[in-house]
């Protein structure tokens, strides 16, 4: 049952990652060819671009540490022994949860109190933006209490982070040597 939720946050979260950049994509696009074939462009669609791609880098960001393509130091403890970097490999888990925390609390009261100002363009409650920060962080804790016993006792080796962030598995055996 479990694996069941934890597959369909994936699936859904990477389609709500997918919508958002396939809308950017076409906003940003019609723009370019408004401004250029017509001469006037759309003034929305650079606020709302900005917003949607803020929302997509907080969304995405659980999948990036579920998949290990977050940047991290890891040479110490693959260097130690496999019990030793378990147990710092977990440290550094509950150590992130911690924080992710911290940051969807204080996330979510910042972002009730800025719901009185709003966008410059669309007057948008700017809450709904700063909103992005707390929501981030929960799936980001979502994301690694899901895969907690995966991201403790995984070691990452290039390809599979290659792969996670979709460069050529041939660049990294090339960068490696």
């Amino acid at each position: 049952m479990l694996s069941r939720i934890d597959g369909a946050l994936i699936w859904l979260n990477k389609f709500v990652l997918g919508v958002l950049m396939l809308i950017m994509t076409v906003l940003v696009f019609a723009n370019v060819v408004l401004r250029y074939v017509v001469g006037d462009s759309l003034s929305w669609v650079e606020e709302v671009t900005r917003y949607m791609m803020i929302w997509a880098a907080y969304l995405g960001a659980g999948l990036a540490l579920r998949n290990g393509s977050h940047v991290a130091v890891e040479l110490v403890q693959d260097a130690l022994p496999t019990p030793a970097m378990h147990a710092v490999r977990f440290c550094v888990a509950v150590a992130i949860l911690v924080f992710l925390g911290f940051v969807s609390w204080y996330g979510f009261a910042y972002s009730s109190v800025t719901m009185m100002q709003s966008s410059a363009v669309l007057n948008l409650p700017l809450g709904m933006v700063y909103l992005a920060v707390p929501v981030g962080c929960v799936l980001s804790m979502l994301h690694l209490l899901l895969g907690f016993r995966n991201y403790v006792t995984r070691r990452f080796d290039a390809a599979e982070t290659a792969e996670a962030i979709g460069e050529a598995p041939a660049m990294v055996a090339t960068e490696a040597r």
